[in-house]
């Protein structure tokens, strides 16, 4: 998606520059619990339910577009309460000479490991005198047999189906950008996750570069600069570093994202915040 192409590393295709994982399935399984309360859903998260952050997304200092990523309502799959997450990102009027696109994602994760459960990726995009295509993509993760469930619906290639290995407790793309909110940085260790997108399992690695004060339109904040050690996508190439910068304060916000494509920088500021109630 590339209105969010930052904060998604979180929503792109295969990746460039991250380790792939030979998939191995633990033997015997983590139990998996079953009595997780509603109320425990987020309990140990720095954000709630209800939780809606805007991003302004500008690209050689141009603004190119919007996001929003919101936290939903817990949902229930399989008799267990789990997280729940949502993104959407749209261009602006002004660029659709360059390039249009209205994509969004969902994400549902389990609390007790932040495991991917489900995911959702829509996309509809063209570029000037390029042609444009739409896109659907459904994945079910089965952690208990390694494997990944996928459907695929292409404007262009049509349907697929397919089945892909997993690696056991992998995050989905759009649950790896709240992990990175959940860590102390402080201590300047660096911290490592495992992540599934597009057939392949990876880590992405956060290393804390230290902390400043960022203004955004959302306003000022002190926050850690985070350099990611990740990709970019297939057409947009990371050409340099990614870096993040989380507020040091509750509820350790994603106030922006920084990164070098092949094309130029691509910035992504919060805008406007909204937290989420204290409990849900």
């Amino acid at each position: 998606m590339k209105t969010m192409i930052i904060l998604a590393a979180a929503l792109s295709s295969i990746p460039l520059f991250a380790e792939t994982v030979k998939v191995t399935c633990p033997n015997p399984l983590p139990v998996t619990p079953t009595n997780w309360s509603r109320t425990d859903t987020y309990k140990s998260t720095p954000y709630k339910a209800g939780e809606v952050a805007e991003y302004a997304v500008s690209w050689m200092g141009m603004l190119a577009g919007y996001g929003t990523i919101e936290v939903q309502a817990p949902q229930k799959v399989d008799g267990v309460w789990q997280r729940s997450y949502h993104v959407e990102a749209r261009t602006g009027d002004w660029f659709k000479g360059i390039y249009t696109a209205n994509d969004s994602a969902s994400s549902v994760v389990r609390p007790w490991d932040e495991a991917a459960t489900k995911f959702y990726v829509e996309q509809q995009e063209a570029k000037f005198l390029g042609g444009s295509f739409t896109m659907k993509k459904w994945l079910d993760f089965s952690h208990d047999r390694c494997k990944v469930n996928e459907k695929v619906e292409h404007s262009k290639s049509g349907k697929e189906t397919a089945e892909r290995d997993l690696q056991y407790g992998a995050l989905d793309a759009l649950g790896a950008v709240f992990k990175l909110r959940t860590f102390d940085y402080s201590s300047g260790k660096a911290e490592r996750f495992l992540v599934y997108t597009s057939e392949k399992n990876w880590y992405l690695e956060a290393k804390p570069v230290g902390i400043e004060d960022i203004t955004v339109p959302a306003g000022k904040f002190k926050a850690m600069k985070v350099k990611l050690q990740t990709y970019i996508g297939k057409e947009m190439q990371q050409k340099g570093d990614v870096f993040a910068w989380i507020a040091e304060d509750a509820p350790r916000t994603l106030v922006q994202i920084q990164g070098e494509i092949k094309i130029g920088s691509v910035y992504l500021r919060l805008s406007k915040y909204t937290p989420g109630p204290a409990t849900n």
